[in-house]
């Protein structure tokens, strides 16, 4: 049986657009056994994939700072004798590590840095695509065809137990679920806190509707300076779930409603009503892609020499994100209702 390893990249929503990946590799030949390696912050994204067959994740940090964690992972993949490789990734370390590992066939992105290490290289595209479109490109070059695009999470049925459970008596007073997750892994893709306190208590006071925060413990203080600025009650679930519990929360909501970041990309995949707010960076390139999906962009039309998107990790004023008006993103969520 061939051996074949997914190197996954490092954040959630860009792990999310890679899920087409097993299905498509099982598909054209359905022998093969797949893994992926992937950081333990978006393991759970392959966890319960049935398209594939064991997830191996490593701890990030620890990789970049220790040469030791490098050759106990080397020694875990040569054990594991796989006969091909996919670089997602464009880490060269870990094109370095797939090669100690003894890995025969390399493939990936054609690049200075990794041109002798891989055996494949496939060159990269001459127009700008979207994310997910990058990535699938490397598969399609090799005879890959990717028939579902469509990204795709599986939830256990532990996760979807412990959930229910904890939604019972809130469904006894609300029918309606809306999520919001008021961070981003930047600060200038955060929508300011006042407009998303303004929307929630907006929401809850006409529509009757349980409002729930999400996202990991490290973001409680930006759901924290939302919370403080509310009237009314709503539910804070930041760092109170697993990846797995997370997704099978999402599932329950009406709507969900955030910044430009992986959950929105997490809840576009369980085909959930989603509003992304996109303010310094391009939705033609990271939106999050599912059926149900509305972008609101900001603008800066009053600042000629200001160009959204801009990726400038050093604006002083973020005018793009404060730009976007709360009337027009609560009238947008009212409409997907």
């Amino acid at each position: 049986m061939e051996k074949v390893l997914i190197v996954s990249v490092n954040w959630l929503g860009d792990a999310i657009m890679m899920t087409p990946i097993p299905r498509a590799l099982k598909e054209k030949n359905p022998s093969l056994e797949v893994s992926v390696l992937a950081p333990q912050r978006v393991a759970g994204v392959f966890r319960n994939n049935p398209y594939v067959d064991e997830v191996i994740p490593f701890d990030d940090d620890a990789l970049k700072k220790s040469f030791i964690e490098k050759l106990a992972l080397v020694r875990t993949l040569r054990q594991k004798k796989f006969d091909m490789a996919f670089l997602v990734h464009r880490s060269f370390s870990r094109a370095l590590i797939c090669w100690g590992a003894g890995i025969k066939h390399r493939i990936g992105y054609a690049r200075p840095k990794n041109f002798f290490i891989l055996t494949k290289k496939i060159p990269e595209p001459t127009k700008a695509l979207h994310r997910q479109d990058y990535y699938l490109h490397l598969f399609e070059k090799v005879g890959i065809k990717i028939h579902h695009r469509q990204p795709q999470i599986y939830i256990s049925k532990k996760a979807e137990d412990k959930i229910n459970h904890f939604l019972q008596p809130i469904r006894r007073k609300h029918s309606i679920f809306i999520g919001i997750n008021p961070s981003a892994n930047w600060t200038l893709k955060r929508w300011p806190a006042a407009n998303f306190a303004y929307l929630a208590d907006k929401l809850i006071a006409e529509l009757n509707c349980a409002v729930f925060f999400i996202g990991t413990y490290k973001d409680k203080n930006i759901t924290n300076q939302v919370l403080e600025k509310m009237h009314h009650t709503s539910y804070d679930m930041c760092g109170k779930t697993t990846l797995d519990e997370l997704a099978a929360l999402i599932t329950n909501f009406n709507l969900f409603i955030s910044n430009d970041s992986g959950p929105a990309h997490l809840a576009a995949a369980l085909d959930i009503k989603t509003i992304a707010l996109f303010g310094p960076t391009s939705s033609k390139i990271t939106a999050p892609r599912g059926n149900h999906v509305k972008i609101i962009c900001g603008s800066t039309t009053q600042k000629a020499e200001c160009k959204v998107p801009c990726y400038n990790l050093k604006c002083k004023n973020n005018v793009c994100m404060q730009s976007i008006d709360r009337n027009d993103v609560l009238d947008a969520a009212k409409r997907l209702l």
